[in-house]
């Protein structure tokens, strides 16, 4: 056998690591490892290492393009796993959805996809980690993901941005050299849980320990010549251990290939047919294409098995390393190549029972051959298999394979029972599947382009919808453009699908009356032709332009909550409830229903998809009923878990709310402060650019919130939802500067239809020199039972008064909004207050009793100990530390930690 070390040379530091990584996820942390190393570099041999003592399931991902099996290092992960243990783990409703992975798993067939076949498989995959983890801590790796499909390459990125509970650690290697996948693997490597692994090259001494472990000894002459010569690579050195001295080829592809020359002419012929069907395939198979018999197979692997180039696999065989394996095929000359790509098809074909590969290594093999209608054919036939698989990425791959043969294949048409447009078409929905609007667009532009509109309306509508969709998700407002066209030349069912798509993104922009009309005519037409599925989601776009993001009437919608719809469709529903909730005032109500549509997603297992919306919109509820501890830890929470970017912008606007309101906590992601506030959709900027004003506000910055408000009032789409540019009016009008005129004159325009709109319309009217209806917005804040907000009109109302010369009626609203600025620590408020009421001679307010733990904090801030050493002291969070503090400030109605100390001592509380 050729050598391979039986030492473990080197690596000490990253097998500590990859140690370490595996403690905190037994701990409950969240944990994952990148390991990155070139091609030989050792990056398996270091996880074998690691996983000797540890319960590991490895999934390897395979170097065969567009003929990899979707999701083949999770396939292997839960075939390793065992049906029987995959099927006591999971739900029952789980299990079709996880026979997408692993076939056999059910007889059940996965549920019709309806657009969410992917993220319910993730979600699913997801859970089966947490609750293999929470049986045993599990190591899940995947090896070579350099060469992992798109698909899978989603799915890891799912994985480590939702990254399981505690008790499973996540591995992956990768070949950094690879500029296909380098930026995923450098953005997962920023993610605040993982810690990446760059392998270097071994040393001179690591190469000694490596020699010495093959040949039992290290001479000094050769371990200079190979770690010269190999670099400190540890595949290199063994193929270069034994030569030293020798006339040695310069690359390690030639000294692999010069291991497969000193084979017998027979394990030649049978590892180059191998290499022709990837890093592994099956003994009957290669049997079959080379013509050997069972036994005289055996007997001609058995040299490269002796040699290290081939290993026993299951009922097949894989190659020692990729490199031999490519190494290999690349050796073949083209004739040999196409003449063993011919034999793979033609005996798949006869025999499709030898092979376990997919219909899509078919099509490798007869493109490998230069058959190009059989290729297309089976590149057709695959891309069906890739959909039933949630593998939206490798579809379009393949119909883009599809595309490109067509014209060279006369009668493609008949091969695929379909027109060339409806590849096109086929591949623009795969396109959209994966949010990849780039390769969707020019495809359905050359349908479009190749189409009579008079002559085909039908297909020119459904190929303009189609363009929207692409247009909607690059932000093109041309999307309602070709929609309108779309609905104008539709009849039959297409018109239901065009009232569909059209009906819900009107509602989006804000064009509610047009929306529910259309919304209305596509569901009488979806009815009577037994569209059930546009059924439910015309119902579902009626009843929200109905409610009018509480404008209007909900009933609609509360009866569509207690009617039995899908997850998806309920957690609309609960979803545009809380929204409207939210919108007039009842954030208690909007609470309850967060609480049930977060409870649909955990039953339903789309807590990281489906399950965002409401997490965000409980957020928002609490800090709305004033209850920001709960706010903060439950963003904390989720931030923890859930690194999408979307989700976490959403979740910024609350984190920086919360800054703002107490003047202390942890900073915004940046990425959230790069948003353009704009463009993209108002329901982001607006909220956005509101939360930064007010944060630039409680710091004083004055210019920095005229920024946000200037960038914001550029929006193309400023007006088109009045719940979110009311708040966002009122906190401009607080920032004042020269747009107040313009301001004032948005305000005039916008209707104010509820409550918490009426509220601020009234303060924004005040603030811009109109009548001061302060009475009005403080009865308004109190039915609604939202403190903040009831404490800044108290406080506006107290200078109103002052300005009138009633100094008791402002001293006692003083003291009302300093109590209510205590209770929330919302420090920045209770400084305004206090220095108002110094500046106007009033006593100070006092913002009540200070809590028990408050009194233990201030004690050591009498004592001057920082914040971080009173939490060291008291066994608490810095960060819960610095809110005490800033309440402490606020009940004290000082505006300093020096003065509240003084303020204490005054006061016999220190």
């Amino acid at each position: 056998m050729e050598p391979v070390s039986p030492v473990f040379a080197g690596r000490a530091a990253e097998l500590a690591e990859l140690r370490a990584a595996h403690a905190r996820a037994c701990a409950g942390e969240a944990a994952a490892v990148l390991v990155g190393g070139e091609a030989g570099g050792g990056k398996t041999r270091l996880v074998t290492e690691f996983a000797r003592d540890v319960r590991t399931l490895t999934g390897p991902c395979l170097d065969l393009g567009a003929a990899s099996l979707p999701y083949a290092p999770f396939t292997a992960i839960l075939r390793r796993l065992g049906r029987d243990a995959v099927v006591s783990l999971m739900p029952a409703a789980a299990l079709p959805e996880l026979a997408r992975l692993m076939p056999g798993l059910t007889a059940a067939e996965p549920p019709p996809d309806d657009g969410t076949g992917q993220m319910r498989l993730f979600e699913h995959v997801l859970a089966l980690a947490e609750r293999l983890g929470a049986q045993d801590p599990v190591t899940l790796v995947v090896e070579d993901a350099h060469w992992a499909d798109r698909s899978t390459r989603d799915l890891l990125s799912f994985l480590f941005r939702n990254p399981p509970r505690a008790g499973v650690l996540l591995v992956v290697t990768f070949r950094p050299e690879e500029p296909g996948t380098r930026p995923l693997f450098a953005d997962l490597a920023r993610l605040p849980h993982a810690t990446r692994l760059d392998l270097p090259p071994l040393t001179r001494a690591e190469v000694a320990d490596q020699v010495r472990g093959i040949l039992g000894a290290a001479d000094p002459a050769m371990v200079r010549d190979v770690h010269a010569r190999g670099g400190g690579n540890p595949l290199f050195v063994e193929a270069l251990v034994g030569s030293a001295g020798a006339a040695v080829p310069g690359s390690l592809r030639e000294l692999l290939l010069a291991r497969v020359r000193r084979l017998p002419e027979p394990a030649r012929a049978a590892l180059h047919a191998a290499s022709a069907a990837g890093d592994r395939v099956g003994h009957g198979l290669l049997a079959a294409v080379t013509g050997l018999s069972d036994p005289g197979l055996s007997e001609a692997l058995r040299p490269a098995a002796d040699h290290g180039l081939l290993v026993p696999d299951g009922d097949g065989y894989a190659f020692w390393h990729a490199l031999i394996r490519e190494a290999v095929h690349e050796d073949l000359l083209p004739g040999e190549r196409s003449a063993l790509h011919r034999r793979f098809a033609e005996t798949i074909g006869r025999s499709p029972e030898l092979s376990d590969a997919p219909e899509s290594a078919l099509a490798v093999h007869w493109q490998g051959c230069g058959d190009h209608a059989q290729a297309l054919a089976a590149a057709w036939e695959a891309a069906w298999e890739r959909q039933a698989a949630a593998a939206y990425a490798e579809q379009l791959s393949l119909l883009e394979r599809v595309l490109d043969l067509w014209d060279r294949v006369p009668d493609a048409e008949p091969l695929t029972g379909c027109t060339r447009h409806a590849v096109l078409e086929a591949a623009t929905a795969a396109a959209g599947a994966i949010g990849e609007p780039g390769r969707g667009l020019p495809l359905i532009q050359r349908a479009l382009d190749e189409t009579d509109r008079r002559r085909e309306p039908a297909h020119a509508a459904r190929r303009l919808t189609l363009r929207a969709q692409m247009r909607g998700y690059q932000g093109d407002e041309d999307e309602l453009d070709d929609l309108r066209q779309a609905e104008r030349l539709a009849t039959g069912p297409v018109r239901v699908e065009v009232l569909t798509r059209l009906s819900s993104r009107l509602l989006v922009y804000g064009e509610m009356d047009e929306g529910e009309r259309l919304g209305r005519e596509g569901l009488a037409l979806a009815r009577a032709s037994g569209a059930r599925r546009a059924v439910a989601h015309l119902e579902i776009t009626v009843a929200e332009a109905a409610a009018r993001d509480g404008d209007g009437d909900p009933a609609a919608l509360e009866r569509l909550r207690h009617r039995p719809l899908g997850p998806w469709e309920r957690l609309r529903v609960l979803n545009t409830l809380a929204h409207c909730r939210l919108n007039t005032g009842r954030p208690a109500d909007a609470l309850a229903l967060t609480a049930e549509g977060l409870a649909v997603a955990e039953d339903s297992g789309l807590t990281h998809s489906a399950g965002l919306a409401p997490a965000v919109n409980q957020v928002e509820a609490l800090y709305r009923l004033g209850r920001w501890d709960e706010a903060a830890g439950t963003l904390q929470k989720r931030l923890d878990r859930h690194h999408a970017p979307a989700f976490r912008v959403h979740m910024m606007i609350w984190r920086i709310a919360l800054l703002a309101a107490w003047g202390t906590g942890p900073a915004p992601d940046p990425e959230a402060l790069a948003v353009p506030l704009d463009a993209g959709f108002p329901q982001t900027a607006l909220p956005l650019a509101q939360m930064i004003a007010e944060w630039r506000l409680a710091e004083d910055d004055r210019p920095g919130a005229r920024a946000a408000v200037d960038a914001v009032l550029r929006h193309p789409r400023l007006t088109v939802q009045p719940c979110h540019l009311w708040p966002l009016l009122e906190t401009a009008a607080h920032a004042g500067g020269p747009r107040l005129p313009e301001i004032a004159a948005v305000a005039s325009r916008l209707p104010a239809a509820t409550p918490v709109a009426e509220a601020h319309a009234a303060a924004v009217t005040a603030l811009t020199g109109g009548p001061a209806a302060w009475d009005a917005v403080i009865t308004a804040w109190e039915r609604m039972e939202q403190p903040y907000p009831l404490a800044r009109a108290l406080f506006h109302a107290a200078c109103a008064d002052l300005a009138a010369g009633d100094r008791a009626a402002a001293a006692s609203r003083l003291d009302r909004a300093a109590g209510i600025a205590g209770r929330l620590g919302a420090a920045p408020l209770a400084r305004r207050i206090s220095e108002r009421a110094r500046r106007a001679g009033l006593s100070g307010p006092s913002g009540g009793p200070l809590t028990a733990r408050e009194s233990e904090v201030l004690r050591l801030l009498a004592r001057g100990r920082s914040n971080r050493e009173i939490a060291d002291e008291l066994f608490i969070s810095p960060k819960t530390a610095s809110v005490h503090v800033s309440r402490i400030i606020a009940k004290l109605g000082v505006s300093s930690r020096g003065e509240a100390v003084a303020a204490a001592r005054d006061r016999g509380l220190a």
